[in-house]
């Protein structure tokens, strides 16, 4: 999986703090406005990184009861076939919370993520197969 594809968003920048990214991509500083722009936030995430560990543990126990098992974490997290048959052998219900890129397996037959999956809490993006998708829509199983 590449980690490397970004999300386009649109921000809006005050006139003289987009003047002086214009004056640092001139002086070859920074390639353009978007190479600043991308640093200054990987600058201000890792400035934040143990606030943001606290933070999704903080959510995890606030959107799931103590005594449930949560699958997932922080980066990018790939469920497959196996991970939901090996559920399915135990009668467990998966919880699921990811802080990152979600990405189930295009293999996973919906009627098995169906009878595992109990609900989904995402900070991110989810990478699925179109079926796999409308489950999650039509179940309301993001939380």
């Amino acid at each position: 999986m590449d980690s490397s594809k970004t999300e386009k968003a649109t921000i809006n920048i005050g006139i003289m703090e987009l003047a002086q990214i214009d004056l640092l991509v001139d002086s070859m500083l920074y390639t353009n406005r978007s190479d600043f722009i991308r640093i200054a936030i990987r600058d201000q995430l890792e400035k934040h990184r143990n606030d943001l560990e606290k933070l999704y543990m903080q959510s995890k126990a606030v959107n799931f009861e103590p005594h449930k098992s949560v699958y997932g974490g922080i980066g990018i997290h790939k469920i497959n076939e196996k991970d939901l048959l090996d559920a399915k052998s135990k009668n467990k219900k998966l919880h699921i919370m990811s802080m990152g890129l979600l990405i189930f397996d295009k293999k996973i037959d919906p009627k098995l993520f169906e009878d595992t999956i109990e609900s989904i809490k995402i900070y991110g993006k989810i990478q699925a197969s179109k079926a796999i998708l409308d489950l999650i829509e039509k179940k309301n199983l993001k939380i």
